[in-house]
């Protein structure tokens, strides 16, 4: 199988996104019934925020959205095709977030994620996340850079 590469997202990528989302959310759009449509958006997030796809072979198997919040750099959305998980995409993905806080003199990354969803919120505390604060279902979490 072909290798995965990192680009930026363009409108064209649009649906194929939305459908990764979609796959990626699935579970627990099910299990959660106050998750928020996650694929609500994707052409404006596309066009008005930092967002990257990650494609093999033509197809979109993960996608990442950020922008500058603040003094970081906030994780809008993060999502990986259950065919791909497990490969280490997600990390890629943020190393794209990650590169991007640094260039711009960023030391902090955040995001929002529902406190329900344990294996999302046990993958970024691998990953190095600290849990911030939990409102309700929302768990705010936030990774600090590195030298």
């Amino acid at each position: 199988m072909s290798e995965i590469e990192l680009r930026p997202a363009t409108v064209d990528d649009t649906q194929a996104v939305t459908d990764c989302i979609a796959a990626a959310y699935a579970t627990a759009l099910r299990d959660f019934p106050d998750l928020p449509d996650v694929t609500d958006g994707v052409a404006e997030d596309i066009a008005n925020q930092t967002a990257w796809v990650a494609v093999q072979g033509g197809d979109v198997m993960g996608f990442i959205v950020f922008g500058q919040v603040d003094c970081a750099v906030m994780i809008y959305n993060l999502a990986v095709s259950p065919s791909a998980q497990g490969k280490g995409l997600a990390k890629r993905l943020l190393g794209v977030a990650e590169t991007s806080a640094r260039v711009s003199g960023l030391k902090k990354l955040r995001l929002r994620t529902h406190r329900l969803m344990k294996q999302t919120v046990s993958l970024y505390l691998h990953l190095g996340w600290v849990q911030q604060k939990v409102s309700g279902n929302s768990v705010l979490m936030e990774k600090t850079l590195t030298e």
